[in-house]
């Protein structure tokens, strides 16, 4: 997403951050995948390393989109920030032409269909909100 914001120069309109469901990562300082290392690289996306953090209550309220991979962490997400009363909280694919979940690389090992997907989100949620918004 970070890399799409920049080549259409709308860094400064974008605050992007990420967040986990559960704690496991933060607990432990675990840092990102290899399979997401390797597959980033594969694809020139710049990152650099990555430790998740838990979603807060309070990120609800910063944040206009939280944006999801699954149903699963759409409920899990609302167990910890509550009702999603001001309709922020998407699955990602939600705004392609092709509403699904994002199936987890962590348990998959696929992280090339992650990837495609993620991208077909990240394009499509660009698109819807630069339509409204930007």
């Amino acid at each position: 997403m970070k890399q799409m914001v920049n080549e259409r120069g709308l860094s400064d309109q974008f605050e992007i951050d990420s967040a986990a469901t559960e704690g496991y990562n933060e607990m432990c300082h675990a840092g990102m995948h290899y399979g997401t290392r390797e597959m980033l690289s594969a694809m020139h996306v710049p990152f650099e390393e990555h430790y998740s953090r838990r979603i807060r209550p309070s990120d609800y309220a910063y944040y206009d989109y939280i944006l999801a991979m699954d149903d699963s962490n759409i409920e899990d997400i609302q167990s910890i920030v509550g009702v999603d009363t001001d309709n922020k909280i998407h699955r990602l694919l939600d705004f392609s032409n092709k509403p699904r979940n994002i199936k987890d690389p962590w348990y998959t090992g696929n992280f090339d269909e992650a990837y495609w997907d993620i991208y077909e989100g990240c394009q499509a949620f660009l698109e819807s909100i630069s339509n409204c918004h930007i």
